[in-house]
């Protein structure tokens, strides 16, 4: 038993050298939009802002899978990835919510036509897909910057740029929702 431990952490420690220190989404934005969802829960905000950073999660685990494999298999592989990812950590997380929001689409048509009809929008879904788009722009703000510049402006630039727009975000949802 005591060999296998050892043979283990050998293990471990050989996969941290393999890892690479630098890349355009780390997952230590990965692990700080996962900390927020659960601060989020625990201090019981609402659930649209929950589902806010369960999606800027969802889309931030896929940013950083996508980037690690290095061989395109398929063609759109980095953006089925990502897509997979947000769908795999949405979907399963949408029994466990029951609040709803009635939307109302009141623009032309005839009563019950597509552009004239109340929409009841599950909370947990309209955030994720506010969070999962918001981690999307953070990540090409922040490609962008570094692109333009050559390097990144500032130590976990990334980080803080995507905790920025997500922290406006929940601003934003918690104004409307609170």
């Amino acid at each position: 038993m005591l060999k296998m431990r050892k043979l283990f952490l050998l293990f471990l420690i050989l996969l941290f050298f393999e890892i690479p220190f630098a890349h355009a989404h780390c997952p230590l934005c990965t692990a700080a939009v996962g900390a927020a969802a659960i601060s989020a829960k625990y201090y019981g905000l609402d659930t649209s802002i929950i589902g806010l950073l369960v999606g800027a999660f969802g889309i931030s685990t896929g940013l950083w899978i996508g980037l690690k494999i290095k061989k395109e298999y398929f063609k759109f592989q980095f953006s089925a990835i990502v897509l997979a990812s947000f769908l795999l950590t949405i979907v399963p997380l949408l029994s466990i919510s029951s609040d709803s929001i009635y939307l109302p689409l009141l623009i032309f048509g005839s009563s019950g036509s597509l552009l004239n009809k109340v929409y009841w929008v599950d909370k947990m879904l309209l955030g994720s897909i506010i969070g999962g788009v918001t981690a999307l722009l953070a990540f090409f703000i922040h490609s962008y910057i570094k692109k333009a510049k050559g390097k990144v402006l500032f130590p976990f630039q990334g980080v803080a740029i995507t905790l920025l727009f997500l922290s406006a975000s929940s601003l934003i949802l918690y104004v409307i929702f609170g």
